[in-house]
């Protein structure tokens, strides 16, 4: 059975079918819902149904509890439809050509970054585009049928190269296998794009937050920016436990000697005696809120852990002045 959804306030509406949850069926349409996980862990993809029923499916009580629900709020990458659906989407977004596909790519290198970050970098099939927006992510579908997701690294397949960083996780079933196991000219399958962390257009500054491999994402943002040869101000903070956790930090200061609108802040939570730190310390939320008296014209992109998010989100928006519709995140869960 099909059900007709219609996503409002734009009008644009797609077939949906029963078994299909909301959100895979507006990406296969190229239709962009706000979303980050597509597990359900994240509530990026949290939303209205205005009218109509659905299926709550997996959706954990935790990121959607009963009241929630009772009141007509739903996790579209879980709910499945049980009617025709109208659902409140404001930031829905046409893909302007980009379509999440399947492909299988072959491993083009594996450099290390740190003792526990690697750069992998694979290479798409020959003739072959794997389009997406700067900030957005793939999966890589392992053999026992789950997923792990990566975010591009630069703007663009580059010489038909996608660059993931990869941070090994203790008992990690790909990023182990990543660091122990894994070979040049392996061949891996992923899907994508998927992810709704991309930049919007806008005047105002931008404050950039990453934590650990999250600075990926922010890397793909800063390359379309200069690619675009924007004069916005962005203000990037990337926070580490350790000097080694900021893999890319010599990268950036030199990206910031070239491009003048470009302030590049490292925070440092547990700086080691012998790292002879002298840069901040503490977590990146509260250094920018060092550094900022308002953020009411600001734009906010994080990207990290889910802790450095709900902590930036809640501090800015109550005593930043940020609106919190200009905070855009990317949660690794």
């Amino acid at each position: 059975m099909k059900f007709h959804v219609d996503i409002q306030p734009s009008g644009q509406t797609f077939g949906l079918d029963a078994g299909r949850t909301i959100l895979d069926g507006a990406l296969a349409e190229g239709l962009m819902l706000r979303h980050s996980c597509r597990t359900g862990a994240c509530g990026s993809c949290k939303g209205k149904i205005a009218s109509g029923s659905v299926d709550h499916g997996e959706s954990p009580l935790s990121v959607l509890p009963e009241a929630e629900r009772a009141a007509g709020l739903a996790l579209f990458c879980c709910a499945r439809p049980t009617s025709d659906l109208v659902i409140d989407a404001p930031e829905v977004t046409a893909l302007r050509g980009v379509t999440v596909q399947q492909m299988g790519v072959r491993v083009a290198s594996i450099d290390r970054a740190g003792d526990d970050v690697a750069i992998v970098r694979l290479m798409l099939p020959p003739g072959s585009r794997f389009d997406y927006y700067a900030g957005q992510y793939a999966q890589v579908l392992l053999k026992d049928g789950s997923r792990r997701s990566y975010s591009m690294a630069t703007r663009a397949a580059a010489d038909g190269q996608i660059e993931w960083h990869i941070r090994r996780v203790p008992g990690g079933a790909f990023s182990g296998f990543v660091f122990d196991g894994l070979k040049p000219k392996t061949v891996l399958r992923l899907e994508g794009p998927f992810g709704s962390f991309y930049l919007r257009d806008g005047s105002g500054p931008l404050v950039f937050l990453a934590t650990g491999t999250g600075f990926a994402p922010i890397r793909a943002l800063l390359e379309e920016l200069r690619e675009r040869a924007a004069n916005r101000p962005v203000h990037l903070y990337w926070g580490g436990r350790r000097r080694q956790d900021l893999y890319r930090h010599d990268e950036l200061f030199a990206l910031q000697a070239e491009l003048p609108w470009l302030q590049y802040t490292p925070v440092l939570s547990r700086p080691s005696a012998a790292c002879d730190w002298q840069g901040a310390t503490g977590h990146v939320q509260d250094r920018v809120l060092e550094d900022f008296a308002s953020l009411k014209d600001a734009e906010v992109y994080a990207c990290g852990s889910p802790a450095m998010i709900d902590a930036a989100r809640r501090l800015f928006v109550a005593e930043r002045q940020l609106e919190e519709g200009r905070f855009y995140a990317d949660a690794f869960v």
